[in-house]
């Protein structure tokens, strides 16, 4: 099978590719001109250089493929509006309207638990069927209607699956993902947690991975799948990594409330040393809901079985704290 791949130089979509490489499939990448594609060359990917926000870039790549996968993304919080909105939303409408046009017979979206806007306030698990939150980021706004983009393609006869990942963590990639969250809890550089109460969906890099080479393979068209993995509060991801011989757990928690004031008044003195703040103010809005999702159908349909936090968790660290493990 001929898939072309955006997003490829990512963290999801580099691990995506070495995926569908090894397993024998003709594998194509966007990479923009300015991305590392050595390790992509390596195991046989072929880069066609552009951009999603260029649509006719795409165009030579994604010619004659069997399915495309979307999984190119902009999370910079602390980036310009623009980007991510040409990214998010016109991206997704140019990758959706070339493959129609082309006449690609599947496209398959990594889209985000993002696009939820969050799970029910009670904690109880969100499921693909759960009302849609308000966003209360510019990315899950921007990924909302980056889907709706898609999903007006898949009305006029598009075959679309649409994957939403948790917070994704693992290796490779030290600073990729969540890891980097895990990172700093490691080396003891969070002096207080937010939002300490807050439960969080975790998926290991390979799971998803895995997810979504079955869902490519057999889901049908219009359908989408949470894969959300294993739940854990983020008090309870700190200990974690305590007990698994990281810092110590920070053992003051501060109101999101008194976060949100700090921010306000910091972010100008940041701003004058040109530096950015330690967290976006609208970061905090997303820290006030829970991002608990159930992925039962994934399970169920798909036959996928990722493995507990647990379990990743500690291969993770192993990772994270092995001074030859490669940054990327």
């Amino acid at each position: 099978m001929r898939v072309y791949v955006t997003g490829a130089t990512g963290y999801i979509g580099r691990a995506l590719c070495r995926r569908l490489a090894a397993e024998g499939h003709e594998v194509r990448a966007l990479a923009r001109p300015t991305s590392r594609v050595a390790a992509l060359a390596e195991v046989g990917v072929a880069t066609f250089p552009g951009d999603v926000t260029d649509r006719a870039s795409m165009r030579e790549g994604m010619s004659g493929a069997d399915a495309v996968v979307h999984a190119a993304a902009d999370l910079d919080l602390g980036g310009p509006r623009e980007r991510m909105e040409a990214v998010n939303v016109g991206g997704s409408e140019n990758v959706a309207s070339l493959a129609f046009k082309l006449g690609v017979p599947r496209l398959l979206s990594v889209s985000s638990v993002a696009y939820f806007g969050g799970s029910p306030a009670d904690g109880s698990p969100g499921t693909e069927a759960s009302p849609l939150l308000p966003p209360p980021t510019r990315y899950s706004d921007t990924k909302r209607r980056g889907e709706r983009a898609i999903r007006a393609w898949a009305e006029r006869g598009l075959g679309v699956v649409t994957v939403y990942p948790s917070l994704v963590y693992g290796p490779p990639g030290k600073r990729e993902g969540a890891n980097a969250m895990l990172r700093r809890l490691w080396l003891g550089r969070f002096p207080v947690l937010l939002g300490a109460d807050r439960k969080t969906s975790w998926i290991y890099l390979d799971d998803l991975v895995e997810g979504i080479v079955r869902a490519l393979a057999r889901a049908r068209p219009g359908a989408g799948y949470l894969m959300a993995g294993d739940v854990a509060t983020v008090r309870e991801v700190a200990r974690r990594v305590e007990a698994l011989g990281g810092a110590a757990c920070p053992r003051r928690e501060v109101s999101l409330a008194t976060a949100r004031l700090f921010v306000r008044l910091a972010t100008p003195l940041y701003r004058l040393r040109g530096r950015r703040p330690p967290i976006p103010a609208e970061q905090i809005a997303s820290l006030e809901r829970h991002w608990y999702f159930d992925d039962r159908r994934a399970r169920e349909e798909l036959d996928w079985r990722p493995r507990d936090f647990a379990t990743g968790l500690a291969a993770t660290l192993d990772y994270l704290r092995d001074p030859a493990a490669a940054e990327r």
